[in-house]
């Protein structure tokens, strides 16, 4: 699996999918930093990180395996094609009440 894969970035922003198998909530996850100058050098400040939805247990790769991360990942993206769009959405609120909430 290419890591790449999961990541849009977009003006100063990033964005990240990526699931989870273990931990007190598995799912599948969206983490979306913001690139800053500081210095003279580029930095990364994670901005939020929220869950996306649950797991789709129905798939036969082990789970934590990388092929099982991407099977997870392609299925939520083929079943919601509109999700970069619907994030960005999602962040310019989350921005517009001051960066609380999720």
């Amino acid at each position: 699996m290419d890591p790449l894969d999961w990541v849009h970035q977009w003006d100063d922003y990033e964005m990240v999918m990526y699931a989870r198998a273990d931990g007190e909530d598995p799912g599948i996850y969206m983490q979306v930093s913001q690139r800053r100058q500081v210095d003279g050098a580029e930095e990364w400040e994670v901005l939020y990180e929220r869950k996306l939805a649950d797991l789709y247990p129905d798939l036969p790769e082990a789970p934590g395996s990388e092929a099982w991360e991407e099977a997870q990942l392609r299925t939520h993206l083929h079943r919601r094609p509109q999700l970069v769009a619907e994030e960005k959405a999602y962040l310019a609120a989350w921005l517009a009440q001051g960066g609380v909430g999720s």
